[in-house]
């Protein structure tokens, strides 16, 4: 599965999709969305929902019309979408990239227009609506050359990447995330170090610890919250809130891309879980422009996830968050994932060949992922964090 083979046959993979991984039920009303260049793969899943005897609903997006709305709509129109209604009354939303060239999309779509955008549709409500609802979500990702070129990625590797991963061995993914679920549900305080300076504390609370392991299982279809029975291929990470005034120390994030452009030497400060002196290398000028209209909500620390897919790997300034010991930190807002924090917007940085310690346990070393065995052993020293 994981061959270019199995990355031209949109049948093989719909089928994983809508069987496997969404469990499509007779009768039941599936949303398909995506943009003009995953068409072959929607149409291929929504031929592969109607066999399985659901009812395929498809709604296509294109860059032009997704930089219409963004950019050149009327600033006094800009509000909730009413196609959210489509989406909470479905019993399945699949959903693949509506975009496939995020720069041009976003040529023009201001800090002030964004901002404006996520206020109306966390005024909307829509995290407490669709956890009311019983849906239950598949993400897709998509192979994209205009992103490729956008990330300065070698296109045919990027691509056999992303097939991989959406068939990958997600048995062995899922047990190991389970194990580190377990470890995440007990745990108290987490340490993150790495070599370029990361050195992070923060409080768990208790809070959900929720595991995509690429397939929405019948016990996760009855959770309560939408993202327990929501899944990604490809999948592979678990993540969990964290106390959102816990936070103290110093964040050094990898490279990475902010307004799809590249977004290097970011380092922050934390204290009382409220980031602070925050400034880039590369791309400071786009992130002071985000910060400066965002309020201290925005500006908490929120949740971490680690990676778990082996088949996803970083190439240059690319930094996939299902990458096999991949380590992300976030801020701002966190409803949605069983946080506190209810702030319309945030951020997350990406931190390579972090360790991650919880309550003294190392569960990640140098950017790989520790078994439980392992994991019993003593920290590590200082020295080795440096």
């Amino acid at each position: 599965m994981a061959s270019p083979v199995f990355g031209q046959n949109y049948e093989q993979i719909a089928k994983q999709i809508v069987n496997t991984s969404a469990g499509v039920k007779p009768g039941e009303l599936v949303m398909i969305t995506g943009g003009q260049h995953t068409l072959p793969l929607m149409e291929a899943v929504a031929v592969e929902v109607a066999r399985a005897g659901g009812q395929p609903r498809m709604l296509v997006n294109t860059d032009k019309v997704a930089h219409a709305t963004t950019v050149e709509i009327p600033e006094s129109a800009i509000q909730t979408s009413k196609s959210n209604s489509w989406t909470l009354g479905a019993d399945v939303l699949i959903s693949l990239p509506s975009i496939d060239d995020p720069k041009a999309v976003s040529a023009g779509f201001t800090e002030e227009r964004q901002a404006k955008f996520a206020q109306v549709a966390a005024d909307g409500g829509i995290n407490r609506k669709v956890d009311a609802t019983k849906l239950r979500g598949v993400s897709v990702a998509y192979p994209s050359r205009s992103f490729a070129a956008n990330e300065q990625l070698d296109y045919p590797s990027y691509e056999q990447m992303i097939w991989a991963g959406i068939g990958a061995d997600y048995t062995a993914i899922s047990t190991q995330a389970q194990q580190l679920k377990q470890r995440l549900a007990t745990g108290k305080k987490v340490h993150i170090t790495s070599p370029t300076g990361t050195d992070l504390t923060f409080q768990l609370a208790a809070r959900p610890v929720f595991v995509d392991d690429g397939v929405v299982t019948a016990a996760d279809q009855q959770e309560k919250m939408y993202l327990s029975r929501a899944a990604a291929l490809p999948g592979g990470r678990v993540y969990v809130t964290c106390e959102e005034t816990s936070g103290m120390g110093r964040l050094a994030a990898s490279p990475s891309t902010w307004n799809a452009k590249p977004f290097k030497g970011f380092k922050a400060d934390f204290k009382s879980g409220q980031m602070a002196n925050a400034k880039a290398d590369m791309g400071d000028e786009d992130f002071q422009k985000w910060l400066a209209l965002r309020d201290a909500s925005s500006m908490k620390i929120g949740y971490f996830s680690i990676g778990l897919n082996p088949a996803m790997k970083g190439q240059k300034d690319y930094t996939p968050s299902t990458a096999a010991g991949m380590v992300l930190v976030g801020i701002g807002g966190n409803e949605l994932q069983g946080g506190q924090n209810k702030g319309a917007t945030g951020a997350n940085f990406p931190i390579a060949n972090a360790t991650v310690e919880v309550d003294g346990a190392v569960i990640v070393r140098n950017g790989q992922l520790v078994s439980p065995a392992t994991a019993k052993a003593a920290p590590v020293s200082k020295k080795n964090r440096k």
